[in-house]
């Protein structure tokens, strides 16, 4: 503490502090200081933690179709499916072109031949030396044909002859000549004795041509074989066989052959074979509600052995129809023999 008049004294020594006083009795609360300037603001800070998704919103409109993409490439194919439920049968379609002809089959065995015939009733003896000649018998079936000979050098034609009588051809009797057990006697040679027919240039026997008229009993025969026309009207030198439907040439000669049939049902495609090969073709097509007919014939040659039948090529044709009272027939018979 300052003297008087004089100089500072010297500051002395801090005492201990005291205890502390008792608080006193907070003051009112003061008025409220003037608004300071915003601070700066501080740099940012680190991102906080991801919070839970949110709920679902509403669904949003569509958007705008885009443009197509590129095609894909071809998967594997799938698994094959179950069959479905068959559907039913649709009606009938017309009936298509006759298909091509199919190889046909084997023909059958040959039948057994006929039994022989009982020989003829011997001639009368003649009258001594120049008696008459006695009746000829019955000409036999011709024999196997034996190896063709040398051609010989050609005879000077003789002169011609003078016309004989009519002749009369029926059963046993051939140019006016009759023997009483039905037989037929041969003609004349040059030289005034008997001999055999001269084919070709006078008439020909009906003991010794082959001829035949078959029909058909039962209707529709199977396709694809010979028809077997199995009840004979006809069949002289049974040269036919009903049990196969198959004519066999014994007398090499030229033959007519025809064929009659009646259609029902079905069209009908049939054709006359010879030796397997088709020689003519027939074919009618079906109106339903009618019965329809087709025929064919052919004139063809034959050699010994020769085979011809009647038969249908195709299963999708074969509408051949025939009753007790509607006949199908097939018919042949030598014209001439070479």
């Amino acid at each position: 503490m300052p003297g008087k008049n004089g100089l500072p004294g010297l500051k002395g020594d801090i005492g201990p502090t005291g205890p502390t006083g008792v608080p006193g009795i907070p003051g009112s609360q003061g008025p409220n200081g003037f608004a300071g300037k915003p601070g700066i603001p501080g740099e940012r800070g680190l991102p906080g933690l991801k919070g839970l998704p949110g709920p679902i919103g509403p669904k949003g409109e569509g958007g705008l179709m885009g443009l197509p993409g590129l095609p894909g490439q071809i998967g594997s194919p799938g698994s094959k499916g179950e069959g479905g439920i068959p559907g039913q049968s649709g009606p009938r379609g017309p009936a298509g072109i006759p298909g091509m002809q199919g190889s046909s089959g084997p023909i059958g065995p040959q039948g057994l031949p006929g039994l022989k015939g009982e020989p003829g009733i011997p001639g009368q003896p003649g009258k001594s030396i120049n008696g008459e000649p006695g009746l000829i018998g019955p000409i036999g079936l011709p024999g196997v044909s034996g190896p063709p000979g040398l051609n010989g050098q050609p005879g000077l034609p003789g002169p011609p002859g003078p016309p004989g009588p009519p002749g009369i051809y029926s059963e046993g009797t051939i140019a006016g000549l009759h023997l009483p057990d039905g037989g037929v006697e041969g003609g004349t040679v040059g030289n005034g004795k008997s001999g055999k027919p001269q084919y070709g240039t006078g008439e020909l026997s009906a003991k010794v041509a082959p001829a035949f008229t078959a029909i058909l009993t039962t209707p529709f025969p199977p396709s694809g074989m010979p028809i077997k026309f199995d009840r004979t009207l006809y069949n002289g030198h049974n040269a036919y066989n009903p049990l196969t439907g198959i004519f066999t040439c014994s007398l090499p000669g030229i033959y007519y052959f025809a064929y009659h049939v009646h259609i029902k049902g079905t069209n009908i495609w049939i054709a006359l074979y010879k030796n397997n090969v088709p020689a003519t073709y027939t074919y009618d097509e079906y109106k339903k509600g009618y019965m329809d007919q087709a025929s064919g014939s052919a004139v063809l040659e034959l050699k010994e052995n020769d085979q011809v039948w009647v038969q249908m090529p195709s299963d999708q044709a074969n509408g051949l129809y025939s009753t007790e009272y509607i006949h199908s027939s097939f018919s042949g018979f030598l014209l001439c023999p070479t």
